[in-house]
């Protein structure tokens, strides 16, 4: 996972001590617990409440499944202020509707995360339910440190109807192995008082996304004072061109299987110059303007900028002030954006037994509607679910608004190394940009690079 996939609103520890794996959260099925599941319950007649951690319409199976005694799970995730209060509330109520499970709750830095998991795999310990940035789902899949979701519990065609398409992410071979709560996905900020100034719209299509960015530059001589759209490809801009410019330009970047990747076709190398010419040929931005394109655009510097849905929280602390709307990314021949998402696992820990029934049933309570509803307000991320883009409550909100509006065209990569794919996109836009390499050179390399690695990948997977 890179830096902009992380929730800036959210980086705040809740304590101001350094967790280690024997710093957890217990918690309790006690008087807190029921009282949490009484304001839950919302109607006054017993018959029609739905009990707290009880998933009304889930469409999962787990609730002929019943463990044999008491149990106990231990879910991790990284830790963010937001997300782990809302789970430490979760718990109770889980536990509630399900005396006999008790999970603990154990949190780490994000920066010492996927050390600790490694550690974990390589001990045979760690997690039965693991909280992982769907990236990472194909190696532990390789490494057999998660297990497939049971299709007779979780079954696929329920996980796609229910889910935006981006969910087949967390899918190997014919396995799903993962479901998240939230998602995010990318949609353009745009400085409402630098386009007014100019005389221009919001753009809604690759000219017209040309047309602003020029209309919006302000520069002294051959200094840039205002960017007309930010240049950050080690940013946003890399996913930008994968998922969203291929896929608007008619190509869909990956064969259905995810075993062959096709960005050197005709249409991924045009998406590719298409980006490439806001820097070499339309002059409009500039690599490194005031650090990055989140700084710039916060700065009131920049007219246009790509970014993710976590980026309102950002903005809301650092630029209150600033004047600004989102709308969908600009399309072409089709609409896409590019998504992504953290998703609940099954260790090989739990992969029997009454701790896979134990999972299994906490996996599908974070993955209700009810939790859902509840996840977007506290911590600023999409709902996963379809059901819920309709909900008036998230659609009256005009920030989130558009990306809620860009989840059924949203993506996310199949990723074998997210670093090593990373760093050759971002290899070959320094080539054309910097050495004058031809665009078509550029993209092939990288993709021979990344191609290499799912060729090693499927090779151990079968």
């Amino acid at each position: 996972m890179t830096a902009e996939d992380r929730n800036p609103n959210d980086v705040t520890p809740i304590t101001g001590r350094r967790l280690n794996r024997r710093t957890v959260v217990r918690a309790g099925a006690g008087a807190a617990a029921l009282a949490a599941t009484a304001r839950l319950a919302g109607p006054a007649s017993a018959q029609d409440a739905t009990p707290a951690g009880t998933p009304a319409s889930s469409g999962f199976n787990t609730a002929s499944l019943q463990v044999s005694g008491p149990v106990e799970i231990e879910y991790w995730q990284y830790e963010l202020a937001s997300k782990t209060a809302l789970v430490n509330e979760l718990i109770p109520e889980f536990q509630a509707a399900n005396p006999d499970i008790t999970v603990r709750h154990v949190n780490f830095p994000y920066d010492d995360f996927r050390q600790q998991v490694a550690a974990a795999v390589q001990a045979g310990e760690g997690p039965d339910v693991l909280n992982v940035y769907y990236g990472w789902i194909p190696a532990y899949v390789q490494q057999q440190f998660l297990v497939p979701f049971p299709e007779d519990i979780f079954p696929a065609a329920t996980i796609e109807s229910a889910y935006f398409p981006m969910v087949q992410a967390a899918k190997v071979g014919e396995s799903y192995y993962a479901l998240p709560t939230a998602v995010r996905t990318l949609a353009l900020f745009c400085n409402m008082d630098l386009l007014a100034a100019a005389g221009v719209n919001p753009p809604t299509n690759w000219q017209e996304t040309v047309d602003v960015a020029k209309a919006t530059t302000v520069k002294d001589g051959d200094s840039f004072e205002v960017v007309g759209i930010t240049w950050d490809i080690g940013g946003q801009g890399h996913n930008w061109w994968r998922e969203a410019l291929t896929r608007q330009n008619g190509l869909v970047p990956y064969t259905e299987d995810n075993r062959t990747l096709r960005w050197s076709e005709p249409e991924g190398v045009e998406a590719f110059e298409y980006l490439a010419s806001f820097l070499t040929e339309h002059g409009v931005t500039q690599s490194g303007f005031q650090t990055d394109g989140a700084t710039a655009f916060a700065a009131g510097l920049a007219a246009l900028h790509v970014d993710g849905s976590y980026r309102v929280g950002s903005l809301a602390n650092d630029a209150p002030d600033l004047n600004y709307a989102i709308v969908p990314l600009p399309a072409n021949k089709e609409q896409a954006s590019f998504a992504s998402f953290w998703a609940n696992t099954i260790t090989r820990n739990a992969a029997e037994g009454d701790k896979m029934i134990a999972s299994a049933k906490f996996i599908e309570f974070l993955s209700s509607e009810e939790v859902m509803r509840r996840w977007t307000p506290a911590v600023g991320e999409l709902p996963a679910r379809a059901a819920l883009a309709a909900d008036p409550a998230l659609a009256a909100n005009e920030k989130l608004a558009p990306f809620i509006d860009s989840l059924p065209f949203s993506y996310a990569t199949f990723l074998v190394n997210e670093a090593d794919l990373r760093q050759a996109v971002i290899d070959a836009f320094d080539q054309v940009t910097l050495n004058g390499v031809d665009a078509q050179t550029a993209v092939q390399e990288a993709q021979d690079k990344v191609q290499v690695q799912l060729d090693e990948y499927w090779a151990t997977i079968g």
